[in-house]
């Protein structure tokens, strides 16, 4: 089953106060991730109460990467603010468990915080695919024996 699923833009002084409020309604943390955007950040989170997700996104400025921590809200936040401030280079403040840009083993470090160019690629053709998977040998029968 397939559910279509939105993302409310919040505003990033609204970004606290929705938290606190889903916690006092009974809501847990689902998630949280990043976006790494032409011009700016954006930070996705959802949220969980009877099986009813809601799902916010903030926009955070590349100039000033700060996002204020959920950790006294929903102390499981710190993983996923560490992998924000590991992968975008997101200053945390009130991060109650800090890893210092160390939570992650990246081959670069903050790879996520460069620019982001677009690349449009061509689809697929579905006939190509297609073609790709007759050429492909059927497996060879093993002797049982």
């Amino acid at each position: 089953m397939s559910q279509h699923e939105s993302f409310e833009d919040i505003e990033l002084d609204q970004w606290v106060t929705t938290a606190g409020r889903h916690r006092a309604e009974g809501f847990r943390l689902v998630q949280m991730t990043g976006t790494a955007r032409a011009d700016h950040f954006e930070v996705m989170i959802s949220y969980d109460k009877d099986y009813r997700c809601v799902n916010y996104r903030v926009r955070v400025p590349r100039d000033l990467p700060e996002l204020p921590s959920l950790s006294a809200v929903f102390p499981a936040s710190f993983t996923y603010e560490n992998e924000l401030k590991d992968l975008f280079g997101f200053n945390i403040p009130g991060l109650a468990l800090d890893y210092g840009g160390n939570f992650l083993r990246t081959k670069t470090k903050i790879p996520f915080s460069g620019d982001v160019t677009l690349k449009k690629e061509k689809p697929e053709r579905a006939s190509s695919r297609a073609e790709a998977g007759a050429r492909v040998a059927p497996p060879t029968p093993v002797r049982e024996g």
